[in-house]
């Protein structure tokens, strides 16, 4: 677990790792959203939460794209877009990091060395008809638990409380036969990539951050994602859904009411010691 003056000292890198985010979104037009445990940070504590240093961002698909290649093309040398598109690496989503810091990643199995990054996620359409849409939602989970299986020695967090036990299973059988040796991760990223890009957002009555913790649980009807205004968020202000009581009670239940210390901090990363 993190030392609290480790904690603070991550919220604050985070924090303005963020601002920048912002800043290049409000310059290029492009919409984002807080989600999931950011958007219930801004509403519990107007902030992180405290044991927590996640800032997650979401992004229709289409602006999703542009911020990628906007990233891409900055010039600051501590700012790197990771995104399976464009280098080689295990993301997808993709990542903002700063590299002016080094933490340890003590999640998977080997520990390795990694950055303070940003999530930003995908918004993705779904179908308007509900059986299509069952079976598309069912097509996508299938291609994550492949994904998940090709990346077991270095991409999967194995203490991840927020697992299902199914996923808890899956994990355990595919360590043990040793998945990622004959599942590509490439073409795993490449056939989930492809899938979530079948239904265009603007075209859809409903949306999916099907990337984020809560898979198909993070669908709801577009405007969720669409309607937004800006929310208190430590010395700044993000902006989030303007349905936020309906959105984070599908997600969390009974939002306000903080989880168990077990189900805690789940990245369990620190700063690097020099």
């Amino acid at each position: 677990m993190h030392s609290q003056k480790d904690i603070k000292k991550l919220q604050q890198i985070e924090l303005n790792l963020a601002k920048k985010i912002i800043a290049i979104c409000d310059q290029n037009q492009i919409k984002y959203i807080m989600l999931g445990g950011t958007m219930l940070g801004a509403i519990r504590h107007h902030g992180f939460i405290p044991w927590d240093d996640d800032i997650d961002f979401g992004m229709s698909r289409n602006d999703y794209d542009r911020f990628c290649q906007l990233v891409l093309n900055l010039k600051d040398d501590n700012l790197k877009l990771l995104d399976f598109r464009f280098n080689s690496n295990h993301d997808y989503p993709a990542k903002v990091i700063d590299q002016s810091i080094e933490l340890v990643n003590n999640n998977v199995a080997s520990k390795e060395i990694i950055y303070p990054w940003i999530d930003i996620f995908p918004l993705d359409g779904m179908p308007a008809n509900k059986f299509v849409r069952k079976i598309h939602g069912t097509k996508l989970m299938i291609d994550r638990a492949l994904l998940k299986l090709s990346q077991l020695s270095n991409g999967v967090a194995l203490n991840n409380p927020n697992r299902t036990s199914f996923e808890k299973v899956v994990i355990k059988f595919g360590r043990l036969i040793r998945s990622d040796k004959f599942l590509k991760e490439l073409k795993m990223m490449q056939l989930l990539d492809r899938d979530l890009r079948k239904y265009r957002y603007q075209d859809c009555p409903y949306a999916v951050n099907f990337m984020g913790a809560y898979k198909l649980n993070e669908m709801f009807p577009r405007k969720f994602y669409d309607r937004l205004k800006k929310y208190a968020f430590e010395d700044t202000q993000f902006t989030g859904t303007f349905f936020y009581d309906e959105y984070l009670k599908q997600l969390y239940g009974d939002y306000m009411q903080p989880p168990k210390k077990n189900d805690r901090d789940k990245h369990n990363v620190g700063i690097k010691q020099s």
